[in-house]
């Protein structure tokens, strides 16, 4: 009897694992025969100021969110799991990883930068160049590219040029593409003045030549971002958002004092100090990446005042964003200290009551006034209509491009270029420092040791050699 029922329960559970392979695969292929939505979206860059503002504004909007982030300890992404995203590993330097990223996007929101210890040409052209090239092949309907502001004025900043170029190459793809160029963020102001001027920490200045910087809040920009996505009329446009006011950042450290009621410890770094150390770190291969990142002060200081610089009305109304919805920078440092303030003096902070329930609800009625549809939102002339697309071919697709990438790793590792013995560039390289390590060693040695270097040579070789 005993027998009996194990043989009857081994071949019900066996029947259930095959039901459940069937309905398994029955799911599996009718979520790649329907369509891609267009409410599905992937975001890079979804851990950074403004990149984590673009996921909230899109998940409130009702939005299906894909965030590819860098697997790194110091970067934490729970929250963006908590808030409703999902979130998958990958990099734009790992080519292998981008395929599988796209299958079933509609739309990509390309937010992300470069980190310091990052090599800026790797990640922001080679490695952007081939996720572009990914999304096109997978028939990504819709490409939101943040750049940033005046970026083809200054060709002789590498990452602007690169900016210009990233631009340049979208421009020639089919991909419905579209540009928004921002200037800086609030955010980082904080960390910057804020903070320093009320715990009496040295702040850095310029020498008030540089013209100042329309600083936006990153939620702000979000909710452009959001809106540009959600809308044909700005396919193939290229939009500037800036904040509403330019601000120089002797203007910044007087609006500090002023606020927090004490003075700057200020210390002035001119432009040619900074251009001077520009020259040095580009004069080293091991610091040109930094050299490269001081290149900013010539943008900061060939700038120019006026209303020129700022957000014009026109694309205020092509994104659909009032004006007198955008906060001010004395605003944000405002509200900053406010909260401050009443920290040290209850000795913990809590919003007043409502306030969170209000701040909720003039967000929620901003991305819905920016969100809301127009029926004069029209696809511009000469711009290429959206297609429906399949997940089954986005996957066959990203199957055969992730196959591509494998082989080209695999043939890399095997290739010439790989091997540390021959006349191949890896060798030379390790020979090359290998020797300038060893001579750097004997010239040590010759000076501790009072030993000529070719005294050194020839005691090695007869300690190494043979007796007789």
């Amino acid at each position: 009897f005993s027998v009996t029922t194990r043989k009857a329960t081994l071949t019900t559970m066996l029947e259930d694992e095959e039901e459940a392979d069937v309905e398994d695969e029955e799911e599996l292929l009718a979520q790649d025969s329907a369509t891609v939505k267009n409410t599905s979206v992937l975001i890079l860059g979804a851990t950074g100021t403004l990149g984590r503002q673009v996921v909230r504004q899109f998940l409130n909007a009702g939005y299906s969110v894909r965030c590819m982030i860098r697997s790194r300890a110091d970067r934490p992404f729970s929250f963006l799991v908590d808030w409703g995203a999902t979130v998958i590993e990958g990099s734009l330097t790992r080519k292998e990883t981008l395929p599988s990223s796209l299958i079933g996007i509609h739309t990509v929101i390309d937010c992300s930068g470069t980190r310091p210890e990052e090599n800026i040409y790797n990640v922001e052209w080679e490695g952007k160049k081939t996720f572009i090239q990914c999304c096109e092949k997978m028939n990504v309907q819709r490409y939101v590219f943040v750049s940033i502001k005046d970026c083809d004025a200054y060709d002789n900043v590498p990452l602007m040029q690169i900016k210009t170029l990233t631009e340049q190459f979208l421009a020639k793809t089919n991909i419905r593409t579209t540009v928004l160029r921002v200037s800086g963020y609030m955010q980082p102001l904080i960390s910057q003045y804020a903070t320093n001027i009320l715990d009496d920490q040295q702040v850095w200045s310029d020498d008030g030549t540089n013209p100042g910087v329309a600083y936006i809040d990153s939620q702000d920009c979000a909710r452009m971002i959001a809106a540009a996505a959600n809308k044909e009329r700005t396919i193939g446009k290229t939009l500037t958002l800036t904040g509403p006011k330019v601000w120089s950042s002797v203007e910044i450290i007087k609006l500090c004092e002023s606020l927090s009621g004490k003075e700057a410890n200020v210390s002035e770094v001119g432009t040619a100090t900074l251009q001077a150390t520009m020259f040095a770190a580009g004069s080293f291969e091991w610091s040109i990446d930094i050299a490269d990142r001081l290149r900013f002060v010539e943008v900061n200081s060939s700038g120019t005042k006026g209303r020129d610089v700022l957000m014009d009305q026109e694309t205020f109304a092509l994104l659909g964003i009032d004006p007198n919805s955008l906060r001010k920078l004395d605003q944000y440092i405002g509200e900053y200290y406010r909260r401050v303030f009443k920290k040290l003096t209850a000795g913990k902070y809590e919003p007043d009551e409502g306030e969170v329930e209000r701040e909720q609800a003039e967000a929620a009625e901003k991305l819905q006034r920016a969100m809301a549809e127009d029926k004069d939102d029209k696809l511009p002339p000469g711009q290429r209509e959206e297609q429906e697309v399949s997940v089954l071919y986005q996957r066959e697709v990203a199957d055969r491009l992730q196959k591509l990438f494998e082989d080209s790793i695999l043939e890399g590792a095997e290739g010439n270029d790989a091997q540390i013995f021959g006349l191949t560039p890896l060798a030379e390289q390790i020979n090359g420092r290998a020797a300038m390590f060893g001579f750097s060693l004997g010239l040590f040695t010759e000076w501790a040791t009072n030993v000529s270097v070719a005294k050194q040579v020839d005691l090695l070789l007869s300690v190494v050699s043979s007796p007789g």
